[in-house]
This record gives C-alpha cells, structure tokens and sequence, in this order.
C-alpha cells in the first residue's frame, strides 16, 4: 500500500519495511527522470548531479535558488525602509551553524528542537495566547501531518484558545505562491486582530 500511495517502487519499499526517510523519497521518486525533489517543495525537481549517491547532494532547488533573492530583499527593506545601516554582512542562512547547532539530544542521535511543552506552558500562563501553525501541503522539510499529529498529542487547556493548524499550497516556503500568500496573510491579520 506504501507503494500505491507513494508512487515509489515495491521492491525499494519493501526493502526498507515500508519506511521511507524523506531524503529516500526526495531521492528516489524522479529518479527515472534522472531528478531528485525539493525537500522544501516536492512539486519541484532537478537534475540530480549524484545518481550513485544513495541520498540527495548538490543544491536544493527551492532553498539555494531563493536565499541570494531573500537576503537581498531583506537587507535592501533593512537598508531603506528601517533606516537601518552596518559594516556587518547578512547570513539569512549559515549552514556551518546549522550544522552544529546543539539541540540538546546525545551526538549520536538526529536532534530536533521540541517546544510543544513550552507552548502548552505559554498557554497555561496566558489562556488567551493565539498559536496559529501554517504549513505547505508539499513541505516534505516540516511535514503538515507531523505538525496535525504533535497538536493533538497536546492536551486541552480549560479556557485556553485552541490552537489553529492550517495547510496551504506550496513547499516549505508557501508564501512564494500568491493564492497562499494571501491567505497567510489573513491568517495572520485574524490571529493578530482578535482580542486577548
């Protein structure tokens, strides 16, 4: 059924007991059209530079392509409309930081930065804190049913707003579509209006 879903092929499926790592499904999905897929947007593909490499290598073509137009953007918005100016240069992302980053877990294990008890925490101490999570539908990065399947493993607070998960066209970086622009942005103008 992995198989059925997936559209990847049986026999790798059932080699790796029908679980498949995103890097796996990001690798071997377009694989006979010679592509890899985004991990920020599995709408997306490209050559893949590696076809021995049992995982994905070279740029992602979402995340490499948009980091010089995103950085540019925001130190020209930081530049002329803040009035903001430094002899510092702008990293929007470092990847040796990110790399070393310290997430709290044993070496020897993948960490991920867990905040859902600090957000039931914030909630307890503030009832009427608005949390609204957002995800794009084909974000194989942050998963939208990862982040369905943390909330409810969340228990209820008396009196404490919900918390809202919504899930919109595109990749990781769904505002890049403008239909999912536009309803981030409503999204985020009704969680802001709303009165505490």
């Amino acid at each position: 059924r992995v198989a059925e879903i997936t559209g990847l092929p049986l026999e790798l499926v059932k080699r790796n007991f029908a679980r498949i790592p995103t890097t796996l499904f990001a690798k071997e999905f377009a694989r006979a059209r010679g592509n890899v897929l985004s991990a920020y947007d599995g709408t997306i593909e490209t050559a893949d530079i590696a076809p021995e490499s049992p995982r994905p290598r070279g740029p992602d073509p979402v995340l490499d392509r948009s980091v010089p137009a995103l950085t540019s953007a925001f130190v020209s918005y930081i530049r002329e409309e803040l009035k903001f100016r430094t002899d510092l240069s702008y990293r929007l992302l470092n990847r040796e930081v990110s790399g070393n980053w310290d997430y709290g877990t044993s070496p020897a294990r993948q960490g991920y930065a867990g905040v859902m008890d600090d957000l039931q925490q914030a909630r307890a101490l503030n009832p009427g804190l608005g949390v609204l999570i957002v995800n794009g539908y084909t974000d194989l990065v942050t998963p939208y049913l990862v982040s369905r399947y943390l909330v409810g493993q969340v228990p209820s607070l008396p009196g404490a707003k919900p918390i809202r998960v919504d899930l919109l066209e595109g990749g990781h970086m769904m505002y890049f579509r403008p239909d999912s622009r536009r309803a981030l942005r409503e999204a985020a103008s009704e969680l802001y209006q709303k009165p505490i």
